[in-house]
């Protein structure tokens, strides 16, 4: 009895090592990826400052660019250029865009919110005509302007938001858009997306239009004065409608007409930011839309 006795307590102290190694090494396990994710957590916030304060740096530079236009001609928002510097232990890179190169949403309707700028008419009607559904020209603007009252072919709808356009995702509320029509897909390159922006800018910045954005403001610019427009500014910026009557070919009395709604500077630039620590560790992204006063640059909107 006492040798079955003496194997049964041996067996329950094996039983009880056992256990107990189990749960130390499931507690290790758990302390060490708690340990990571707590790691992690903490390179999230430090990334994150980080960028902050990068977008305070390059803000500084955008603020004092005040040659009387923004292109791609200057080295700072060169296509494929970036600014690179360190901040402490943490590499950053950063690539600057001006925004204000398509048609603000926005500023698509008159002060009072219901009335449709007459120089934006034809960009607006040919955006949906290149979309293939003219019929959403009108129900947009039912969807987003101030009034209840439904224009001829649009619609009126409890969904609509009447007011403007926080994000081009809105748009979705509306019957009839979706991804693919918004976003585009394979028969739709850009999708409507590319010629619209929910920035709260007035004019399109003819410097960083597209020639198909420019295209589109008038029946009298063609495919090609706009393309010519696009190729001439690189080496000569275009800083007044003087300088764009200048452009071989594009009409003098249009320069003066879309006056209302050409601009040449940038209200806004998408700050595209890479931070990284080191090896070991991730490098965090980030997609910061920086809005330029009259002396200084703030964060509109922020991405990650």
């Amino acid at each position: 009895m006492r040798r079955k006795s003496k194997g049964f307590i041996f067996i329950a102290v094996l039983f009880s090592l056992t256990l107990l190694l189990t749960a130390a090494t499931a507690f290790a396990w758990f302390a060490r990826a708690e340990s990571k994710r707590e790691a992690a957590r903490e390179n999230i916030l430090k990334c994150r400052s980080v960028a902050e304060t990068a977008a305070e740096i390059v803000g500084e530079r955008i603020a004092a660019d005040r040659n009387g236009y923004d292109g791609f001609d200057e080295p700072l928002y060169a296509p494929g250029g970036s600014i690179r510097f360190r901040i402490g232990e943490y590499a950053v890179t950063v690539r600057i865009t001006p925004l204000g190169g398509k048609m603000p949403l926005n500023a698509l309707l008159l002060p009072d919110r219901v009335t449709v700028r007459e120089e934006y008419k034809n960009a607006w009607n040919a955006i949906w005509e290149e979309a293939g559904h003219e019929e959403l020209a009108q129900r947009v603007i039912d969807f987003m302007d101030a009034d209840g009252s439904q224009k001829l072919g649009g619609a009126e709808d409890e969904n609509n938001i009447n007011r403007p356009v926080a994000d081009l995702c809105e748009l979705k509320a509306v019957p009839g858009v979706d991804d693919d029509l918004l976003w585009g897909g394979r028969e739709r390159p850009g999708g409507a997306a590319r010629y619209l922006e929910a920035l709260d800018g007035q004019k399109i910045n003819i410097n960083v239009a597209e020639a198909e954005m420019i295209a589109k403001l008038d029946p009298g610019i063609t495919i090609d004065t706009a393309r010519l427009v696009a190729a001439s500014r690189l080496s000569s910026p275009l800083k007044s409608i003087e300088d764009l009557r200048r452009v071989p070919g594009f009409p003098a009395a249009l320069a003066t007409k879309l006056a209302n709604v050409i601009g040449y500077e940038s209200a806004f630039f998408m700050l595209e930011t890479n931070v990284t620590a080191g090896s070991g560790t991730a490098a965090r992204n980030y997609r910061i839309t920086m809005r330029r006063t009259e002396n200084k640059c703030i964060i509109e909107k922020w991405e990650e």
